[in-house]
């Protein structure tokens, strides 16, 4: 059995897909479950990790509906704000969602490279676990 385990949906703009620009311009356009699927039946994949694009609450929701509609998606690792102080309420929020399987947050994107090293940020981190989640990391070498 083959699974991707790492692939992202999104219905294009630039506001929130700006990072596709100008390097990545191939990416901008649409790319949804329907542009997928034929491609995973000819290949013989039975299923993916669906992976978010954007770092807001709004896509982890997204890319939860869209595993609920579409079989194929058989986990999903979403985005929450591992430093609020609101963490856990985030994380209550998504109880229920099996599909759920962990967090990510780029920190590559961050100014501060000591970022993973702040309290706030190795608080989140500890309480994932509670909720059976993983943190998948993205740093540049």
């Amino acid at each position: 059995m083959i699974i991707d385990s790492h692939q992202h949906f999104w219905a294009y703009n630039e506001r929130d897909y700006g990072w596709m620009r100008p390097a990545r311009m191939a990416l901008a356009r649409d790319y949804l479950p329907s542009d997928l699927a034929p491609l995973l039946q000819a290949n013989r994949v039975a299923g993916t990790v669906l992976v978010q694009a954007r770092q807001v609450l709004e896509e982890t929701d997204w890319c939860l509906d869209l595993a609920e509609r579409h079989p194929f998606i058989q986990g999903v690792v979403g985005w929450v704000d591992l430093c609020s102080p609101r963490l856990e309420e985030q994380l209550q929020r998504y109880t229920g969602r099996p599909k759920l399987k962990g967090v990510r947050h780029l920190l590559e994107d961050e100014p501060d490279d000591r970022f993973m090293l702040r309290p706030e940020f190795l608080r989140g981190i500890g309480l994932l676990g509670r909720y059976g989640l993983r943190y998948d990391i993205v740093i540049f070498p």
